[in-house]
Order: C-alpha cells, then sequence, then structure tokens
C-alpha cells in the first residue's frame, strides 16, 4: 500500500493542491498528516476542509493548531506567526476548529507511531538529533515514528545504541527501510520549507516495498503571495515561500 506522509501545510492552499495532485498521480490513497494545517498561510479553511476529507490513517495535532485547546502556546510564537495566526482564527468556522481541537497529540497504527514534534513532547519539541533518538527509543510504538514541526525534510535510522541522522537535499529520494532498525520519518513541510528550496516537500511510504520515498513538487507560490499581501500579512512571511525560509 501507497501512503502519502505530509506535513505542515500551514494554510497554503496552492502547496496543498500541488501535494495532493502528485498523490494522485502517484496512486497514493491513505493517508498520515503529521500537523500543523493552520497558520502563516491565507487559507485555513480551506485547507482544513481538503485535509480532514481525506482517508486518513491518522492525524495529529501541531502547535499552531493547538493554541485553541493550548492558548499559552501562542507565547512562543514570534510576531510574524502570531499576526498570521490572528489572521487565520478570523477565516475558521466553527466545524473546522472542532476538528483541530479534536486532534490527538500522539497517533498509533500498524508499525507506526505518529506525532508533531517528539514522543517525549509531542507539540513543542522540534526532533534533531540521535541524542532525541535514543532517549525517546521506549516512548513509540512500531519500527517508524513519523514526525513533523522542523519543516526539514530527513530521517533518522538506528538502534538503542546508535544511529545516523540524514537531511534530504534531493527533489526526489528513495530510502530503503531495514527490518532490522527503527527510523524517525519526517516528510518536510508543504506549504512553508525551510531547507532553502521553495517547492512543497512531503513524502510516499510504500509498505509493500518497504520504502519511504522523499518528492519535492514546485507549486505557483505566487497566487499565494497575492492573497497574504491582500490581507497584509507580514513581510518576511510573503517573501519566504519564494526562498524556503
Amino acid at each position: 500500500m501507497k501512503i502519502g506522509v505530509f506535513s505542515d501545510v500551514h494554510s497554503n492552499l496552492e502547496a496543498l493542491n500541488a501535494c495532493l495532485a502528485r498523490y494522485e498521480q502517484e496512486g497514493v490513497e491513505h493517508f498520515i498528516y503529521c500537523g500543523d494545517i493552520i497558520g502563516y498561510g491565507p487559507d485555513p479553511e480551506e485547507c482544513v476542509k481538503k485535509i480532514s476529507s481525506l482517508n486518513l490513517l491518522a492525524c495529529v495535532l501541531g502547535n499552531h493548531d493547538a493554541v485553541f485547546v493550548q492558548p499559552e502556546l501562542e507565547m512562543l510564537f514570534n510576531y510574524d506567526a502570531k499576526i498570521a495566526l490572528d489572521e487565520n482564527k478570523k477565516h475558521l468556522s466553527e466545524k473546522s476548529i472542532r476538528y483541530l481541537t479534536a486532534l490527538p497529540t500522539v497517533a498509533r497504527g500498524e508499525g507506526f507511531t505518529a506525532v508533531h514534534g517528539t514522543p517525549n513532547e509531542p507539540i513543542k519539541e522540534y526532533f534533531s538529533s540521535c541524542a532525541q533518538f535514543r532517549a525517546s527509543y521506549d516512548k513509540w510504538q512500531g519500527k517508524i515514528c513519523f514526525v513533523g514541526h522542523s519543516h526539514l525534510p530527513f530521517y533518522i535510522r538506528g538502534t538503542q545504541n546508535s544511529c545516523v541522522i540524514y537531511l534530504c537535499k534531493r527533489e526526489d529520494a528513495t530510502v530503503h527501510l531495514s527490518d532490522k532498525m527503527r527510523y524517525v520519518l519526517n516528510p518536510g513541510s508543504v506549504g512553508k520549507p525551510r531547507d532553502l528550496n521553495p517547492h512543497a516537500s512531503f513524502s510516499i511510504w510504500d509498505t509493500e516495498k518497504n520504502t519511504f520515498r522523499f518528492i519535492r513538487q514546485p507549486y505557483d507560490f505566487a497566487p499565494t503571495q497575492k492573497k497574504m499581501q491582500e490581507r497584509k500579512f507580514p513581510a518576511f512571511l510573503i517573501n519566504s515561500l519564494a526562498h524556503g525560509l
């Protein structure tokens, strides 16, 4: 089975549409979402509707999504993120807010666990090191822990005693998953990549071939930027879409 693993759409409808079109082209019909549907971008309502309508095996709460149930989290956001989030709140229906507030912080399925941050701290902490891999090794179930939050496409492979971390810089790269290893896999960000590549970042987990494929998909971000300009989003957020920041 091909499973689309994606994260951090951040209210970027154009990037989400490009991602879903590519998934359809690749024959993907099931999905795992690693959090942060809203924030930063101009189309929160449309993104919640599209993602919630998918055949989701798992969908977890991100830190931007969580401000409705943990409003104290907003204190951790920078000025630009707060401005964007306030704008997002104006455009979300009650139904979409209920959907976000009902999302779990941790989701488990056959052979995997999904969180936004880390198994130790699902909302706030960024997964970024082998030390975290070892420290959280017993905190997640299955061979794979899917994460988001950092907006960087990477994977960690190893055992409880040793591991290695790889940042994926290629537009299309396939990782063959060993039965002798466990993995932390981050598909990167669909709507706001932060690795100096503006192309939407997402992945496909093929359970039959036992592979995880990193994909980058170009899309036209100009319409997204125009909507952000019309709603007076911070200039950095608008410009960042063109530069992968």
